[in-house]
């Protein structure tokens, strides 16, 4: 794939930003190789992705500092954790545009197995490809479900027994982003996305599940309301993506927390 084919889906500019940098960085004779990665490299980039750097260079000396990167024009500077020398800029025209460093040991084996040349004065050899996707992780699935069914045993006390219902919000909230795990580790695999790519990691099905367990005003019918919905949808189809993917679901600490609900006055969704 050309470069101009690779950025053509990104909104206006991202070609100005990378001319920029392709400005500094070729001439610069410590830098052997400049790469897209990323959904550009992949090829599935769209008008909402930024832009992915590689940056192969001889030693990291001299390029660890945000200051080499003066010509991205960056009103936000974010090292990214783990890989000195790496940053998300956000520049001054609103784009995204992360940084990542390596050496000219580090790309056979590198995780950006799908990468668009910009320029490559060594001919470098590129990653292998990746292995076989995994399937759903298991291990996972139960760990969230058991956060599910800790945080279920918190409601009664911390929300409805205090009225705090802005903190039922941000519960039911929390509960929706739970069922959303559950359901995209249930398909795995899945192609490989950045993590804003959201929805698309769904079924239609799933989609349409999520979008009707609408946030609650902040008072109590509407908290406990949107709780139970949200809660019965784990219960079910949060149980089925589990046992699916060759889970098991908790019914002894599920009836336990189903008790406790009820003790308190409050409706358990399905089946304990």
């Amino acid at each position: 794939m050309e470069v101009g084919e690779a950025i053509a889906p990104l909104e206006p500019g991202y070609d100005a930003l990378l001319a920029r940098v392709v400005a500094v960085l070729e001439t610069d004779e410590r830098v052997r190789a400049l790469w897209l990665a990323g959904s550009v490299g992949r090829g599935v980039a769209d008008a909402g992705s930024d832009l992915d750097l590689v940056v192969t260079v001889e030693s990291f000396d001299g390029f660890t500092d945000p200051e080499v990167w003066a010509a991205v024009d960056p009103v936000i500077t974010t090292p990214i954790p783990g890989l000195p020398g790496c940053f998300a800029f956000t520049t001054r025209e609103g784009l995204r545009l992360d940084v990542v460093l390596e050496t000219p040991a580090d790309v056979a084996g590198s995780p950006y197995t799908q990468r668009v040349p910009v320029f490559d004065h060594d001919e470098l050899e590129l990653p292998g490809p990746e292995g076989s996707p995994n399937g759903p992780d298991v291990e996972r699935m139960q760990a969230i479900v058991t956060e599910f069914l800790r945080q279920a045993a918190i409601f009664p006390a911390a929300v409805v027994a205090r009225r705090d219902w802005l903190l039922g919000q941000s519960a039911v909230h929390f509960y929706r982003t739970m069922l959303y795990e559950l359901y995209v580790e249930s398909n795995q695999p899945l192609p490989v996305t950045g993590i804003k790519q959201w929805s698309s990691k769904l079924t239609a099905r799933q989609r349409e599940a999520l979008t009707g367990l609408v946030p609650p005003a902040a008072e109590r019918e509407a908290v406990v309301t949107a709780m139970v919905a949200v809660a019965g949808a784990i219960v079910s189809d949060g149980r089925a993506a589990l046992e699916s993917a060759g889970g098991l679901w908790p019914d002894d600490v599920t009836s336990a927390i189903a008790g406790y609900w009820s003790r308190h006055g409050l409706p358990w969704p399905g089946r304990p």
